[in-house]
């Protein structure tokens, strides 16, 4: 029979999961189609090895609310209040993107990037900002903003931006809020706003 002192050592237990929460502009199917296409077609013409996105998570990230070892009813209640302020202060947009780039990383994200000074784009990034700040909930929005959808963390960088033979327009209508555990491959939609609407 194990001693008590035994067991302290031999116990291994699992690590708690961390829930991340984040907000998200989702493409329509539409969208989501065409994003795929450009990503197939960057891995057949580029020959890039790596981790390739779903294309059921594609998004762009508006604001990042961190990692959490569980979501309060408080954290979700401010969240979500801050989400329909932000929405309905804002209007619908078409984000444009029209090439790929690589970001820094030790598996270098390969990511579609548009235009970052779409003027409705960055009033509802704003509004987000200012609404989290409200309820304290800002901490984790850097100020540099480069909209973007990752396609693939990839074991190389491109060596120059690839520019699309034609562009990929998105049109947005709604803001999300969404959720996911580190380490696992789905998304959860937790809030669903559509810009604009009062």
């Amino acid at each position: 029979m194990p001693s008590p002192q035994d067991s302290l050592f031999d116990t291994v237990q699992a690590p708690m999961p961390r829930h991340r929460l984040f907000f998200a502009l989702v493409p329509s199917e539409a969208a989501r189609a065409r994003l795929a296409e450009v990503a197939a077609a960057l891995r057949a013409r580029h020959e890039l090895t790596g981790r390739w996105v779903q294309p059921a998570r594609y998004h762009l990230t508006m604001a990042f609310l961190g990692d959490h070892v569980s979501l309060g009813d408080a954290l979700l209640a401010s969240a979500r209040c801050a989400g329909e302020a932000a929405a309905t202060q804002a209007t619908p947009f078409v984000w444009t993107a029209d090439r790929i780039d690589s970001f820094r990383g030790r598996q270098p994200p390969c990511v579609l990037r548009g235009g970052s000074e779409v003027p409705a784009l960055l009033a509802l990034r704003d509004g987000l900002r200012r609404e989290l700040a409200r309820r304290a909930l800002d901490g984790q929005m850097g100020r540099s903003f480069v909209p973007h959808v990752t396609l693939a963390y990839a074991e190389r960088a491109l060596p120059a931006p690839v520019m699309l033979e034609g562009e990929v327009e998105w049109p947005v209508d709604a803001l999300e809020l969404l959720h996911g555990e580190v380490g696992h491959h789905a998304y959860r939609t937790l809030g669903h706003w559509r810009l604009g609407a009062s």
